[in-house]
């Protein structure tokens, strides 16, 4: 049996067809293989962007990517983190969640997480937010699986509330 829901039904979108049909053995046996891989690595550290809501005490906007997956530093200063930036993120989620994503990405408590190979420690960067908030620093070593690593929290203007890169 198979469906055609348009984009239009699926967000209001038109002229893209989107087929539903289920999976033949071979792509379901592949799909289960590819998955089962990475079993063992769930729990690798992550690097990338998050906001924080102080309201809810959880983050958002979350991009946690396995830092294994970069197998060289990927941003200056030799360090390594997503390649996302906020702006770009925020805009994104501003058309799936206009609601929660109000306003100017920079006005919401933010922040980084990087991978120093040299010194083979994580520093999550922030603004000053965090000290009204400490409990996100628990929230962010979970979410990014950095329980058992060496990690720094550093403050630094850019990610200060109201700043950007016309602050670097």
């Amino acid at each position: 049996m198979t469906y055609n829901i348009t984009d239009e039904q699926l967000n209001g979108k038109k002229n893209k067809d989107i087929n539903i049909s289920i999976a033949d053995d071979d792509l379901a046996a592949r799909t289960m293989e590819t998955m089962s891989q990475n079993l063992d690595t769930q729990n690798n550290p992550k690097v990338g962007i998050f906001w924080y809501s102080p309201v809810n005490k959880s983050l958002y906007g979350v991009v946690a990517i396995d830092k294994d997956s970069y197998s060289k530093t990927n941003a200056g200063g030799g360090l390594i983190t997503c390649k996302e930036l906020h702006e770009d993120v925020w805009k994104r989620n501003q058309q799936n969640d206009a609601n929660f994503y109000v306003g100017d990405y920079r006005q919401k408590p933010r922040g980084s997480v990087f991978y120093s190979p040299d010194k083979d420690t994580y520093c999550i960067m922030v603004g000053s937010w965090i000290n009204d908030n400490p409990e996100a620093v628990d929230i962010i070593v979970d979410r990014y699986d950095l329980k058992d690593c060496k990690v720094d929290v550093k403050i630094s203007v850019h990610w200060e509330i109201g700043m950007g890169w016309e602050n670097r």
